[in-house]
């Protein structure tokens, strides 16, 4: 068995992983095979010397190592990765080990980050949970905690509006990641309702009420659905809906987000 790499050659390997992926073109297959290779080099140094859980280099660089995979994950479009790690990084930030390390630079973009993952995947019990455990201040003023906070507000609002405009307030870049997740989401659920509403709507009302900002978003997605679009009427029909007692009925939801979509188009 090879002998175990030290913290300072683990160190190295470390730094070039987050030149890396911070290069202007990252190559993410490279950078995923170095993450990997981290990993294990944590283990076999975890194995090598149990002292070693006591060296504040050593969580400084799991803790560093981690990140790294994270904002891998979310470059990469790897929810259940991301999910993982930031699992991983709980007491580092939250827990026993937090008290002994200078915060991380990334901390809350990566705390920010996990909120929306939560929203995205309707985990509002989750989410909630998770904002007990984070500073008032932290809570009010930083940007990264500030934006998901928001976001679930309007959605528990039911201002999809709000969640559209959202997505132009990211902190940075990589919040766009979860922000299109969740307007897919958002969408598929408007789409459903917007077919029991009605049986078919113009263009423009179509491409405001889904939030699109181009005509063949509009025109892809409905190709998905399935719903016959007429060129000449510039109108999308929908496919009859076969009457449900149990069926929820959103036509006045329904008539109020058009509304607001086409204020929201005289507004822009």
């Amino acid at each position: 068995m090879a002998a175990a790499p030290s913290i300072k050659e683990t160190t190295k390997l470390y730094e070039n992983a987050r030149a890396g992926l911070n290069a202007a073109k990252p190559k993410f297959d490279a950078v995923k095979s170095q993450v990997s290779q981290l990993k294990i080099s944590l283990v076999q140094l975890s194995m090598q010397d149990s002292r070693v859980e006591a060296d504040q280099s050593f969580h400084l660089l799991k803790r560093g190592i981690l990140e790294l995979g994270a904002e891998l994950s979310i470059k990469t479009g790897d929810a259940a990765a991301f999910e993982r790690y930031l699992a991983q990084l709980e007491p580092y930030y939250f827990g026993n080990l937090k008290e002994n390390l200078d915060e991380s630079k990334v901390m809350y973009p990566l705390i920010g980050l996990n909120l929306l993952r939560m929203l995205t995947d309707n985990l509002i019990a989750d989410f909630h949970s998770a904002l007990e455990r984070i500073d008032l201040d932290q809570l009010q003023n930083n940007p990264f905690i500030v934006h998901p906070v928001k976001l679930e507000q309007a959605l528990m609002e039911g201002s999809y509006k709000k969640v559209w405009q959202a997505r132009s307030e990211v902190p940075t870049p990589e919040y766009l990641f979860f922000m299109d997740l969740l307007m897919g989401t958002i969408r598929n659920e408007v789409a459903s309702c917007v077919e029991k509403s009605y049986s078919s709507l113009p263009f423009d009302d179509a491409k405001s009420v889904l939030f699109f900002s181009s005509m063949d978003e509009l025109l892809g997605f409905s190709q998905e659905h399935k719903w016959t679009v007429s060129p000449s009427e510039k109108r999308i029909t929908f496919p009859v809906v076969a009457e449900d007692a149990h069926m929820f009925h959103g036509d006045d939801i329904m008539k109020q987000t058009l509304a607001y979509a086409r204020e929201l188009e005289r507004i822009v």
